[in-house]
């Protein structure tokens, strides 16, 4: 899938349970930081549509989202 979020599996699955995180915390590394804006915002896409069945939206604010492992 072409558009998809660069997130790092291996770092969303170290998040605990009911703890929030934010995209910059499961960002893939090697992800340039300039392009962390509008994927950020596909990964809020993805969380919305159920793409990651235990990541909800925790928090959100203008310039900020939480999310939280279930």
């Amino acid at each position: 899938m072409l558009n998809r979020s660069h997130i790092d599996l291996n770092k969303l699955n170290k998040v605990p349970s009911n703890h929030p995180f934010e995209y910059r915390d499961v960002v893939s590394e090697d992800f340039p930081k300039e392009s962390h804006g509008i994927d950020g915002r596909r990964f809020k896409s993805e969380v919305e549509h159920g793409k990651y069945e235990n990541v909800a939206i925790y928090r959100e604010s203008d310039d900020r989202v939480q999310y939280k492992k279930l």
